[in-house]
C-alpha cells in the first residue's frame, strides 16, 4: 500500500483543509457501544453527556481520533466505484493498524464514529485514552487534519497536520 508522505499540496489544498476544517464541529460522536450512545458536538454537554461518559469509562482526559481519509480526501470522493472501493479497503487496513497500536500499547479505546448530523457520512475512529500530545503525534503519522479532545469537561477541536488554533466546541 502506498500512501502520500506530504500535504498533497497544489491548488486548493488550503481551502479543502479549511472546507474540511469548517465541518468538524457539526460532528455526532457515536460511540459502539450497547445502545450506540451519541453526543451531538454542536450542542453544549449536559448531565446526561457527562453520565455517558463515565459509563464508557471515559470520564477524564481522552482523544477521539481516526486513521481513515488521509488529508481530508473522502474514499467516496474517487472518481470510480473501483477507486473508491481501493480507498475504502485502504482505510480500514489504516483502522486495523491503530487499534492495534493501541492494543500493543495497552491503550484503552471505545470504537468511536464521527457521524454527520444528517447520517450521510460516517468516518471510523476510537475514543483513546492517551496524552493530548501522544493523540495528535498519531494524528499526523496517519496524516489526519484534526483530532476531538476532552479534557475531562468540554470537547476541543485541535489541528494535527492542519495548522489551525485549538477551537472549544460548540462553536
Amino acid at each position: 500500500m502506498t500512501e502520500p508522505t506530504t500535504d498533497p499540496g497544489g491548488t486548493g489544498a488550503e481551502s479543502l483543509v479549511d472546507e474540511k476544517w469548517s465541518q468538524y464541529p457539526r460532528t455526532i460522536l457515536e460511540f459502539l457501544a450497547p445502545g450506540a450512545p451519541r453526543i451531538d458536538l454542536r450542542k453544549p454537554l449536559g448531565p446526561r453527556e457527562h453520565a455517558l461518559l463515565r459509563d464508557l469509562r471515559l470520564d477524564r482526559a481522552f482523544a477521539v481520533l481516526t486513521a481513515e481519509n488521509p488529508w481530508g480526501e473522502n474514499a467516496e470522493d474517487e472518481p470510480t466505484g473501483a477507486a473508491e472501493d481501493v480507498a475504502e479497503r485502504r482505510n480500514a487496513t489504516r483502522r486495523e493498524r491503530l487499534e492495534r497500536e493501541l492494543r500493543e500499547a495497552h491503550v484503552a479505546f471505545v470504537r468511536c464514529d464521527g457521524v454527520a448530523p444528517e447520517g450521510d457520512y460516517r468516518e471510523h475512529g476510537v475514543a483513546a485514552l492517551v496524552e493530548r500530545e501522544t493523540a495528535v503525534a498519531m494524528a499526523r503519522r496517519y496524516r489526519q487534519l484534526a483530532i476531538f479532545w476532552f479534557d475531562g469537561e468540554q470537547f476541543w477541536l485541535i489541528g494535527a497536520v492542519a495548522d489551525k488554533p485549538p477551537e472549544r466546541l460548540p462553536a
